[in-house]
């Protein structure tokens, strides 16, 4: 039941306190936001935004067990609010409680079974408990509503390799470079399903795959790790928390990736990033796709302190230095990037951008070709060796003028 109030000036107050919150927010001070959320629901308890919006601050800062509490106590003001129930899926996801997590889509798909971010994301569930004919189930669902998500059939490809059915793997990643051919990791992804086909021995169809290559890809592009030192599905991120009280259809929330949240399934062994640094991690990525680069760089220091071994954090705190212009200090991080993980194509590329940027475009072909050699499919890595060489070639041609 909704708090009644009768003095204006309470409600004024509570609005108030609502709009601090909101900004405290944007601007990722997730614990002060809180703390105004519970000012305003001191005044008037039966804001179920408000509680939505205090649980979102608290997934913020890795307190999913306070943010489910959250959501419930949203769920019971306002029960048919899928927004919540979305986000409360998330949190108990991130807890590990699947069976719970499961049945907040389920209940998302009883009353809309058209609703593909619900089975999207409930293939990531499964995917991640390791019950992989469940999450090719969901993700099939999803793509029959929505075929038009190269992520939903990047991950459906991810699946079918885990239950080696490698043909249909690379039929899925091809749906998916149909759709968006830039993306490096579904190319890779592929690659590797096709070289697992290779050590089984089963026949591979090299005129199909040939088919399947873009005709033209952007050369020496600088590709944001992000979240590619993630091996399975990423769950999503819960949707931006919106004002309080104000009536708005329930948005979406952003499902797998942010079409950057793609997944590497090399099988090597990597350093597993401290939650709250993956944290702070994410919201460095956030103000870096707004292009606030020195923010995004505040928030990717903050993760190098919690985990100095995030070498994600490394490498997007050098993207966004290379968009400010700051060359020198940026190449620092890929090689820091690099000292941590040395086996991460991503890396190399972005360093032999920074080199060819600088003009050393002997080493920058050294990165490029090292980039090559753990990840032949990588045509950033075939266009940088190409492009270093005709530099090569030009300067030795003045130089004998």
């Amino acid at each position: 039941m909704v708090l009644e109030i009768s003095n204006d000036n309470s409600l004024a107050d509570a609005f108030t306190w609502v709009s601090k919150g909101n900004t405290h927010v944007e601007s990722g001070m997730y614990i002060e936001a809180i703390q105004c959320y519970d000012k305003a629901l001191e005044i008037n308890p039966g804001m179920a935004d408000v509680w939505n919006n205090k649980g979102l601050a608290m997934a913020r800062i890795a307190k999913y067990e306070e943010a489910v509490v959250c959501y419930d106590k949203a769920i019971d003001l306002k029960p048919d609010d899928e927004e919540v129930m979305y986000n409360k899926g998330i949190a108990l996801a991130k807890l590990g409680r699947t069976a719970e997590a499961i049945a907040c889509y389920d209940k998302i798909i009883e009353k809309n079974p058209m609703e593909p971010g619900a089975w999207c994301i409930k293939g990531d569930i499964f995917y991640e408990s390791g019950n992989f004919e469940e999450a090719l189930h969901a993700y099939d669902r999803s793509i029959e509503i929505n075929p038009k998500d190269e992520t939903v059939w990047n991950n459906r490809g991810l699946t079918l390799v885990k239950l080696d059915r490698l043909s249909e793997a690379i039929e899925s990643y091809d749906k998916a470079l149909e759709i968006n051919p830039k993306v490096e990791k579904i190319w890779s992804n592929k690659g590797l399903a096709i070289a697992k086909m290779g050590q089984t021995g089963e026949k591979i169809d090299l005129q199909k795959i040939a088919s399947a290559m873009p005709e033209e890809e952007k050369v020496l592009e600088e590709i944001p790790a992000f979240t590619e030192q993630i091996s399975v599905p990423v769950i999503s991120q819960p949707v931006d928390i919106k004002p309080a009280i104000i009536e708005t259809p329930a948005k979406q929330p952003e499902i797998v990736e942010a079409k950057v949240e793609t997944i590497s399934e090399i099988e090597v062994p990597k350093h597993e990033i401290n939650e709250d640094s993956k944290d702070y991690l994410i919201k460095g990525n956030t103000f870096f796709s707004k292009r606030k680069y020195d923010q995004s760089i505040d928030y990717f220091d903050i993760s190098i302190r919690i985990d100095s071994q995030n070498s994600v954090a490394w490498n997007n705190k050098g993207l966004a230095l290379a968009r400010m212009g700051k060359i020198d200090e940026s190449l620092i991080c890929y090689e820091k990037a690099l000292e941590i993980n040395p086996e991460d194509h991503v890396f190399l590329i972005n360093k032999g951008n920074i080199l060819y940027k600088q003009g050393n475009h002997r080493e920058a072909f050294k990165a490029f070709e090292s980039a090559f050699e753990l990840a032949p499919e990588s045509n950033n890595a075939v266009k940088g060796m190409e492009l270093c060489l005709k530099s090569l070639k030009k300067s030795l041609k003045k130089k004998k003028s």
